[in-house]
């Protein structure tokens, strides 16, 4: 697997943050989903019935760079399953996270074709070269999973789709058995990056993926005038696939825009790897983060779903001069040798729709642009896999109480919301000199919104400022407001303050080292990309050690 560039240790990126306005630290501010599968059951989510009829075109394009060229086809083996549904458990077999001890993500050109679920039984149906058993299921365990991690179409001997037999298979809740975040470290420092993701099934009311729609891509140019692939190393290649909808005109409101403008969320699929060897990231609208990078070896093909919420605003909803970004859905394929060899992406409907969170928040959480600035927001849609997309909000400046009485923040969320939504709620960093007793009584106020509209909230601190390593005294940041009202309203409290404020002193140990996690590597309030997916990754942590339920939707 290779790691997002931004982590590399002292890489720092430029340019300025694209969000508009300021927060109470005075800087610049910047720009803003992910996917259905799987019904939910008594534990864990578990994947829908692929669709049938899934092999993958035989033409795919694999040339150089990924783009629509000579040979390659979508390969060897690349047929999406027609069978392998989950028990009422397990979530869709991926096992345990490499880091966390479990099964090792598999490098296979097929996706499991026979699995079966129940209390053990097993198939021989899509067992590969070394004879793994494909998909037997425990009570509740993941589908695919194999007692001994033999794999359901796995390309190697022994290598594992399903789960190792030391409890890397997600059981009840979608939880990994050993109750590790993904990539968490073993002393509970940062929750790090999300594993490599695990390909599955298409699930059900997802396009198949095509060769003709990624034949719309092409090559361009890493950042520009247009931030394609911003952040980016520039000697890196960027295929960027743009599918349209009306031009924007910069003189509308964003919600005049998101009517003419194809704006919804999109069920997307995407078959990744060809001829070549590939490295692949997956990127989406204003730098969202959809899949951390995918190796992929020559004539592998591995293909995954999402959900992709797409608005006129790509990042925030108030960009200065009005909508921003193109029309309709964007997405991007980046590294330095990405391999793509089909796309389908489909509007959802009503017997589609995503469970969808929305994130109410500032810009330490929002979708910002141009690269150099990240919001953990932005990084969340790389975790969650179907049937949960990622609306973000999250506005620069915004505090617990301006951001209640905007229409087209608060007030958006609340008009597209609908019973079993999430919110993530997070307010602080704009809230300095305000009493915790204020920002409680405009915490609970979002809670009583959600709470009457059946959708489920989790409150969340601010993350740590950092003048200096140790970090010191962040009451400023109200998560004692934020604790508070949680308890009051008895919803979810993750303390992302204290849970940032360990990982810097912790695990950082230095302010230098710390700062290679944020913009420009000297903005202490503000994460780079690579920083805001540690830090979306604490907040994973936190809803796996609490058993928040949401969590039942993370990728495994």
């Amino acid at each position: 697997m290779t790691r997002r560039f931004a982590l590399l240790p002292f890489l720092t990126l430029s340019g300025l943050m694209a969000c508009s306005g300021t927060d109470s630290s005075g800087v610049p501010n910047g720009s803003g989903g992910a996917p259905q599968g799987g019904s939910t059951g008594s534990g864990g989510a578990t994947a829908a019935p692929p669709a049938t009829g899934g092999t993958q075109a035989t033409g795919g394009i694999a040339a150089t760079g990924g783009l629509p060229g000579t040979g390659g086809s979508v390969a060897t083996g690349g047929v999406v399953g027609t069978g392998g549904t989950a028990d009422t458990g397990g979530s869709p077999a991926s096992g345990g996270k490499t880091s966390d001890g479990g099964a090792t993500p598999p490098k296979g050109g097929t996706l499991a074709t026979g699995g079966t679920t129940g209390s053990g039984g097993t198939t021989t149906a899509g067992s590969t070269a070394g004879g793994g058993t494909a998909g037997a299921t425990g009570a509740g365990g993941a589908a695919g999973a194999t007692a001994a991690g033999g794999a359901a179409g796995a390309p190697t001997a022994g290598g594992a789709a399903g789960a190792a037999a030391a409890g890397g298979a997600a059981g009840a809740a979608g939880a990994i058995a050993a109750g590790g975040a993904a990539g968490a470290t073993a002393t509970g420092g940062a929750a790090g990056a999300p594993p490599p993701p695990s390909p599955g099934t298409i699930p059900t009311g997802y396009p198949n993926p095509t060769p003709d729609n990624y034949a719309k891509c092409q090559k361009v140019s890493i950042g520009g005038a247009d931030n394609a692939c911003a952040g980016q190393p520039s000697g890196n290649i960027c295929i960027e696939c743009l599918f349209g909808g009306n031009t924007y005109n910069t003189s509308e409101t964003s919600a005049t825009a998101d009517a003419t403008s194809e704006a919804g969320n999109y069920l997307v699929t995407v078959t990744l790897g060809g001829a070549a060897a590939g490295d692949t990231l997956v990127t989406a609208e204003s730098s969202r983060g959809m899949l951390q990078s995918v190796t992929t070896t020559p004539g592998q093909s591995l293909t995954y779903a999402f959900v992709i919420n797409v608005r006129a605003m790509e990042g925030q909803p108030n960009h200065a001069g009005g909508p921003g970004g193109y029309p309709g859905l964007d997405l991007f394929f980046s590294g330095k040798d990405p391999q793509v060899s089909a796309i389908g992406y489909t509007l959802a409907t009503a017997a589609t729709k995503p469970i969808m969170v929305y994130v109410a928040s500032d810009s330490t959480t929002c979708d910002q642009t141009g690269g150099a600035y990240g919001g953990w927001g932005q990084m969340l849609p790389e975790y969650f896999a179907p049937p949960v997309g990622i609306a973000n909000y999250a506005n620069s400046g915004a505090s617990s109480s301006s951001f209640y009485g905007s229409a087209d923040k608060w007030g958006a969320i609340k008009s597209k919301w609908t019973t079993g939504d999430w919110a993530i709620i997070q307010f602080g960093h704009n809230d300095k000199g305000t009493a915790d007793s204020a920002v409680q009584s405009n915490l609970e106020k979002y809670v009583s919104d959600a709470q009457a509209a059946g959708v489920n909230a989790i409150l969340v601190s601010p993350p740590a400022r950092v003048g200096s390593v140790p970090v010191g005294d962040q009451s400023s940041l109200h998560a004692a407001a934020a604790k508070a009202a949680a308890t009051a309203k008895s919803v979810p409290f993750i303390d992302l303050t204290a849970l940032s404020s360990d990982w810097y002193d912790n695990v950082c140990k230095t302010k230098t080292v710390a700062m290679t996690y944020h913009a420009n590597g000297t903005d202490g309030t503000h994460t780079n990309l690579a920083g805001g997916e540690q830090l979306a990754g604490l907040v994973v942590k936190a809803m796996k050690d609490q058993n928040i339920a949401l969590a039942k939707y993370l990728r495994q």
